[in-house]
């Protein structure tokens, strides 16, 4: 029999190795994606690289019209569509985004942003204003394979080709070319009725009556907005005023 000491050392332990391993399970999305030319559908591996989620989650989306369904869904971070799993066991995407208000996966929630085209998580809540994030894989560069496997750098995407149909973005592609594409996260706020990247400006704008403290603040404090937690502390502060 183990010394009950022992015993609460290895419980220990194994809590520590189950947290670790949680934490992996859902960090494990790659900082990057390549993506081959195809015929405009992504393979099965790729689609498990560029899922939000490790495993399909029980969830409900909520659409414009009014009308609820609930399903095993993810969020498919390459594409920015939520797919979900039918009753043949056939993964698909919902047919159009622009009809999708609210989407949740167990315990997150998602609203959809049709101005930005990008599916938001919701981060916090401060009165009726809310920190979104858009977590999803942009085209940062596309490759060339030349002379004895070596890859070059032979296109610098536009902004506006960074966002466009990874299916059309394959299909244009050579044969000796692939796609990388590169995490990001980018955040938003909202108000009960608009939703705006979390710039200063927009901001500013959404807090008319208390501008002059709030520029004095984010001085003073040399926020980066780009990074959330600064966001947080700016956003508890305004609801403060």
């Amino acid at each position: 029999m183990l010394h009950p000491k022992l015993l609460y050392k290895l419980s220990g332990i194994m809590l520590c190795l189950l947290c670790i391993a949680a934490g992996q399970a859902h960090a494990q999305r790659p900082d990057k994606i390549k993506v081959k030319p195809t015929s405009g559908k992504l393979s099965a591996d790729i689609r498990s690289e560029a899922y939000y989620y490790p495993d399909f989650q029980d969830g409900t989306v909520s659409f414009r019209n009014g009308r609820t369904t609930v399903g095993n869904l993810n969020y498919n971070m390459l594409t920015g569509e939520i797919e979900f799993i039918n009753s043949k066991k056939d993964t698909l995407a919902l047919a159009n985004m622009y009809d999708v208000t609210q989407a949740i996966f167990g315990t997150d929630i998602f609203y959809y942003d049709p101005e930005s085209e990008n599916l938001l998580k919701l981060l916090e809540e401060y009165d009726d204003k809310k920190l979104f994030v858009n977590e999803r894989y942009e085209l940062t560069n596309i490759k060339n394979v030349g002379a004895f496997g070596m890859e070059s750098s032979t296109t610098s995407p536009t902004s506006s080709s960074s966002n466009q149909n990874i299916g059309d973005t394959q299909n244009r592609l050579k044969q000796n070319e692939s796609l990388i594409y590169s995490a990001k996260s980018s955040y938003f706020i909202a108000d009960k009725t608009q939703y705006m990247p979390a710039t200063r400006a927009s901001i500013l704008r959404m807090f008319p009556e208390h501008k002059s403290e709030i520029k004095k603040y984010i001085k003073n404090q040399k926020f980066n907005l780009n990074e959330k937690e600064d966001l947080s502390q700016l956003l508890k502060y305004i609801a403060e005023l």
